[in-house]
């Protein structure tokens, strides 16, 4: 049985000598057969702001509105209980020192009952059966012959909880508005606590106003608005012998403005994860930044970063599934690539514990595109995975016809060493270098972690390996000994590239003396480098200029947006990325109307300007002597060769080439290098790569009996940013990796400031 216990309110009585109890609070108490006065009085002292000595209870004898009994012991009490032991509910009335009916008004004509104020709405009592989820009970229909439930009535809910003027506009917070009557008053139930607590959580967030837990237990919660001095209170406990709950107290009346929702136990990840599922569904690429600003507007929850980056990968995990889930789908989503573009391979591998080791995806549009395209330039990076489980992603790229960067390849394994690059450059040869395929390849990548060994072992005599520059200069800085300034160390490092751009012997042995005039041991570090791998001077293969590895800095962008989905949604990222890459470029080239590709006509256009300024002197068979300024160069038109090394270097012909040319009526397109064709640049691009369909629904797939289940790797990302080397756009030059060290202002040493200063401190 519910006790409704009114409190606060006046008694008007009619001519007849009935009464009728107008205004004040309704709070709901359990009623059983063991329960005792005191018990009673307490559970209600609990919620009203009355001691239990200064509290009197009164009632009503059924079908008697007119006299009222004053319960003053427990055999009052249990007499009470008895007379209404046929209904689910009683109604008492709490008072405070005056006897019921003193107030009342006298002598007067018999009128109606008085109407509640015009901004409070009175639910009725109505006949409900246990309901599967928390509604308002005045929204309920209830078929009479089914049920012998009865909900007992909801108390008076203010239409406006704050009577102050609330902090956000009206045009703000729409979103959290459909929860503004998901709680509706004393009587509603919940299938539990969680339940209620949720219903809560949303209510507080659609009134714009913080609570503490004042009871938060396993059988009652108590809760009160966060405002000092405000009445605003709620309590709720299971009723008796189920498992259901029951708001038993409500004072719905804030007298705070309400606050902006910032409370801590609101922003859980779960629970902002399910709010914004459906947002990260549509736009997978939504930043944490963008959720915390939209919660901001459409519900006023203030966020942090990350906080909203763990809720957006609790969403996503929901939607596409576990990070865990994911590698156990790597054998399906292998075939599926390999289905669905033929030619292509995704292949994987293990370790003895079946947990993942490494996989290999290399699509047949790519390898199309860079056998009948491309240069036969690849370049061979690395970048780190910001993911739960780490990783490195390991690629290959080659260079298009406009100097474009073209995906050719790429791995995710679990950490970059030699034993993974070797895998690496097994899985790729097949691929770029088939059987009977002429030419040899020039690998532009790092000489450590294996490469070096692996190319030589795996291509052999079919490829050059050049050093990457970018890579030999940070050796260089980091094998520096002793304390070289910050200027001497960027002009040794800035030698080192001219040495390596340099074209002839002499000017490379040039700058090699001005390195040893700062430091005799850098000078011998350069010497003992091989500069036979990076020298321009030296170097045996064609690079056509480009001495850094990371030209596929494209991957690096792709894999920042990817890195955190699952393996195969990171991996079906890329695919799309490459997929949209080749589709716009195929696109955007059939405008072209140049015989080069655009940024290769500018450059010859250029050279052909300077080859206006170069005098040809003398012709001995198919060699020329030319003078540009104070200059005398040697060009073999029949070799495609000029001695200041620019046409072998890039690919198109210098300006002393361009001059002879022109004086023998040849045209200079047709001595550029046939990769810098708008003919070849649209066979690199002349295949697609197709979609995988239903990628998140590869583990519907029945497991055959015996296969092996892929489990993720042992190593879980460490708390906190991974830190990575950021390095921009294009080609690295001196000043990408230099840091300025620190210089004492007292002693002028480096490494050290004045405060830290040992001579400052022994004086």
């Amino acid at each position: 049985m519910i006790a409704i216990c009114q409190y606060g309110g006046d008694f008007d009585t009619y001519d007849d000598g009935t009464m009728n109890y107008v205004g004040g609070e309704a709070y709901a108490v359990d009623l059983d057969e063991n329960m005792q006065l005191s018990g009673f009085k307490q559970e209600i002292a609990e919620t009203i702001d009355l001691s239990v000595d200064a509290m009197i209870i009164k009632y009503f004898l059924p079908g008697n509105k007119k006299n009222l009994i004053t319960v003053s012991k427990d055999k009052d009490f249990q007499r009470m209980v008895s007379y209404y032991k046929d209904a689910d509910q009683l109604e008492v009335f709490i008072m405070k020192d005056s006897p019921a009916g003193k107030n009342a008004k006298k002598k007067q004509p018999a009128r109606r009952p008085q109407k509640a104020t015009p901004n409070v709405e009175t639910a009725a009592i109505v006949q409900v059966a246990p309901v599967s989820n928390a509604v308002a009970l005045n929204d309920q229909h209830v078929d009479i012959e089914t049920t012998t439930e009865i909900t007992p009535a909801a108390v008076p809910i203010s239409s406006n909880p704050f009577p102050m003027v609330a902090v956000d506009d009206d045009s703000q917070r729409l979103a959290a508005k459909q929860w503004e009557n998901i709680i509706t008053g004393v009587g509603q139930r919940f299938h539990s606590l969680a339940e209620f607590r949720e219903a809560l959580r949303k209510y507080s967030i659609a009134h714009a106003f913080n609570f503490v837990y004042k009871k938060n237990e396993n059988q009652r919660v108590t809760v009160k608005c966060k405002a000092e001095g405000c009445p605003w209170r709620i309590h709720a406990s299971k009723l008796s012998t189920t498992q259901l709950v029951c708001i038993k107290t409500m004072r719905p009346v804030h007298n705070c403005q309400g606050v902006t929702s910032k409370a801590p136990f609101r922003a859980k990840r779960s629970w902002v994860g399910n709010l914004i599922k459906e947002k990260v569904k549509e736009s997978p690429k939504i930043k944490p930044k963008e959720i915390a600003t939209e919660l901001k507007r459409d519900y006023g929850i203030d966020l942090n970063y990350s906080q909203a980056r763990r809720a957006k990968e609790y969403a996503r995990e929901q939607l596409l599934g576990s990070y865990k889930d994911a590698y156990s789908e790597l054998p399906f989503f292998c075939e599926k690539i390999m289905e669905t573009n033929p030619g292509s391979l995704a292949n994987y591998s293990t370790k003895e514990d079946s947990s993942f080791h490494r996989l290999f995806v290399c699509f047949h549009a790519s390898v199309s595109g860079f056998l009948h395209g491309c240069r036969p330039l690849l370049f061979l990076d690395s970048t780190p995975l910001n993911s739960r489980y780490q990783g490195m992603l390991l690629t290959a790229t080659a260079a298009d016809g406009d100097d474009g960067a073209f995906p050719v390849a790429f791995a995710v394994v679990d950490e970059e060493n030699d034993d993974n690059w070797h895998w690496f450059l097994t899985q790729l040869k097949p691929m770029v270098s088939p059987v009977g395929t002429p030419g040899q390849i020039t690998f532009v990548a790092d000489f450590q972690k294996g490469i070096r060994e692996s190319l030589r072992e795996i291509f052999g005599g079919e490829c050059y390996h050049a050093y990457c520059l970018g890579y030999l200069a940070e050796k260089l800085n980091k094998d520096l000994k002793g304390h070289f300034s910050h200027d001497a160390r960027r002009l040794m490092v800035e030698d080192l590239y001219a040495a390596a751009h340099a074209p002839k012997l002499e000017a490379f042995e040039k700058c090699c003396e001005d390195i040893k005039a700062i430091s005799p041991e850098a000078y011998n570090w350069v010497i003992r480098s091989e500069p036979e791998h990076w020298a321009n001077a030296f170097f045996g293969g064609l690079r056509y200029n480009h001495m850094t590895s990371n030209f596929g800095h494209m991957f690096y962008s792709w894999v920042s947006e990817a890195n955190e989905l699952p393996i195969t949604q990171m991996i079906d990222e890329l695919r799309g990325k490459m997929m949209q890459l080749i589709y716009t470029r195929r696109v955007e080239s059939t405008q072209w109307m140049t015989r080069l590709t655009p940024s290769m006509e500018e450059k010859l256009k250029n050279e052909i300007i300077k080859g206006r300024s170069v005098q040809v002197i003398r012709a001995h068979g198919s060699k020329f002597e030319v003078r540009y300024v104070d200059m005398i160069e040697v060009v073999d038109i029949e070799n495609w060769d000029c001695s200041c090394k620019g046409w072998l270097l890039t690919g198109l012909p210098c300006c002393h080439a361009i001059a002879v040319l022109e004086q023998y009526g040849r045209s200079p397109y047709d001595h550029c290098s046939r990769y810098f064709h708008v003919e070849m640049y649209h066979l690199t691009y002349a295949d697609s790569i197709h979609p995988i369909p239903n990628v998140e629904r590869l583990m519907d797939t029945e497991t055959e009996d015996g296969a092996v289940l892929v489990t993720p790797p042992p190593t879980m990302r460490t708390p906190g940013r991974t830190k990575i080397r950021k390095v921009a756009p294009g080609r690295i030059g001196p000043s990408d990796f230099l840091k300025r060290q620190l210089q004492c202002g007292k002693c002028k040493g480096l490494g050290h400031n004045k405060r830290s200063c040992k001579e400052i401190n022994d004086q």
